[in-house]
């Protein structure tokens, strides 16, 4: 099987378990005064940096695409709910957990392991085998060469439960691994390019959707915080490379773009799918098999009318 649609059954398979236990997860923090969402993004990674503080700077280098400007609000709210409290020192902007903090994350992440705890998609041995060709996977990709850097990926290890967890828990942190190591390929990929963030952003959006008007790219990209005009700019960024050219009010990428594009793509797979030569052909073809049982025997145990 081609490894890029061996990574789409591992990344559906954890889309399709975060459908389980996110619902889960919101329901326990709105019960502990955390309005629904308010703890995206920011909230699991303060505990993640300790002793370090968090701070937007922190939370961008893997989401380099979010304005700066929604993290320091999220961080912000997190002050106004007592889960986080300023660092002191000279430097503004960063913030340490609180007690409250530190029980929210704990509450938080066994109500998610709990909810896994119930799932049973495969039987045990299978399931077993799963998380153990995933590990193999997850500690080959943290032993390859550089590029890429593996920042991603050692953030995502903090939160290993450890090998006496439950195997649906390890599945999931397997998985969300790989999903971070990816983001690593792809950081080391594009940001050689010289790029900022938003325009890369933009380039990609263009790529996979264009033509799109100004109009039409913020409405996509509306979560990540920039107003329409930094969106403009990064569009003249583009455009000034070459990459982009604009027919009436849309945007669509030249044949140099797309060239660009597709180089960077091919680059992103290239440093993340090196490490999987780990596994052999025949185990490469077992996981194929386990990640689609384990994908379908996740959808099937949704409630009627909730989807991944």
């Amino acid at each position: 099987m081609n490894t890029a649609d061996l990574w789409l059954l591992a990344w559906e398979a954890l889309q399709a378990l975060g459908a389980h236990y996110g619902p889960a997860i919101d329901h326990a923090a709105e019960g502990i005064g955390i309005p629904l969402g308010e703890w995206y993004g920011w909230l699991m990674a303060a505990r993640i940096f300790e002793p370090y503080p968090v701070s937007a700077a922190r939370l961008q280098m893997r989401a380099a695409y979010i304005a700066p400007a929604r993290f320091d609000d999220s961080l912000a709210k997190g002050v106004q709910l007592g889960l986080l409290e300023p660092a002191g020192g000279t430097k503004r902007g960063e913030y340490h957990l609180t007690e409250r903090g530190h029980r929210a994350i704990r509450r938080l992440i066994d109500t998610a392991y709990a909810a896994m705890s119930t799932l049973h998609p495969l039987p045990d041995a299978d399931l077993e085998r799963l998380d153990a060709l995933l590990y193999r996977l997850v500690r080959a990709s943290l032993a390859a060469p550089e590029p890429p850097g593996k920042w991603c990926l050692r953030i995502a290890r903090h939160y290993d439960p450890g090998e006496s967890a439950a195997a649906m828990v390890r599945l999931d942190q397997y998985l969300s691994d790989l999903d971070a190591y990816r983001d690593d390929a792809h950081l080391a990929a594009w940001q050689p390019c010289g790029v900022s963030g938003q325009a890369w952003e933009a380039f990609t959006t263009l790529w996979r959707h264009g033509p799109l008007t100004l109009d039409q790219l913020a409405t996509r990209l509306w979560r990540r915080g920039h107003a329409q005009e930094t969106y403009a700019l990064a569009l003249d960024e583009l455009a000034v490379r070459g990459w982009i050219a604009r027919d009436g009010d849309a945007y669509q990428l030249t044949d140099e773009g797309r060239s660009q594009r597709e180089a960077v793509e091919a680059t992103t797979d290239h440093y993340f799918y090196a490490p999987w030569s780990c596994l052999s052909a025949s185990e490469t073809a077992e996981l194929s098999d386990l990640l689609v049982r384990v994908r379908e025997g996740l959808a099937e145990a949704l409630p009627e009318g909730q989807g991944a």
